[in-house]
């Protein structure tokens, strides 16, 4: 069996060796072709049904990963839960440090910045974060309407749907 490239091949050049008898107008080698249309249709759909196969199997990969970053999350969080819970615990009882032969707990100081009114903060002290990306949808709207828009223009395109 032919793959979808040999097919391709052979019914274009099946279609370029059509010939039309001059004198009654009839054309000749529409067999091959009849016959070549069906493999290459037959081919067409396995082509589909492998790529309906696949999308679905993206789509349960990507579910899977979802479910899996969920009970992820939801794990870190009783992680955190729980060292709260013991480093409170902990300092209850008046116990900086713990040491056994599994685990060595101990406190350790660190500093950080608590921002309580951010109105009040100079500028310089702001990180400035710009993007900066063309709008499409006023661009085409442009150009639908004659506009000349340098940089951009309207294209056309096939999709192949499967359903």
């Amino acid at each position: 069996m032919m793959n979808l490239y040999e097919l391709t091949s052979e019914l274009k050049t099946a279609f370029e060796n059509l010939t039309v008898d001059e004198n009654t107008g009839e054309v000749y080698g529409f067999e091959s072709i009849d016959t070549l249309d069906i493999a290459f249709e037959q081919k067409a759909e396995a082509y589909a049904l492998t790529i309906k196969n696949l999308l679905v199997f993206s789509d349960a990969i990507k579910m899977e990963i979802d479910a899996l970053k969920s009970r992820a999350d939801a794990v870190k969080k009783k992680a955190e839960q729980l060292k709260t819970h013991l480093a409170e615990s902990m300092q209850a009882v008046g116990k900086d440090k713990i040491s056994t032969p599994k685990v060595a707990l101990s406190f350790r100081k660190s500093t950080s910045v608590l921002i309580t009114d951010e109105t009040l903060i100079r500028d310089d002290l702001f990180n400035v974060k710009m993007t900066k990306t063309p709008n499409k949808t006023a661009i085409s709207k442009l150009l639908k309407a004659g506009e000349f828009v340098p940089g951009a223009e309207i294209i056309e395109s096939q999709n192949i749907q499967i359903k």
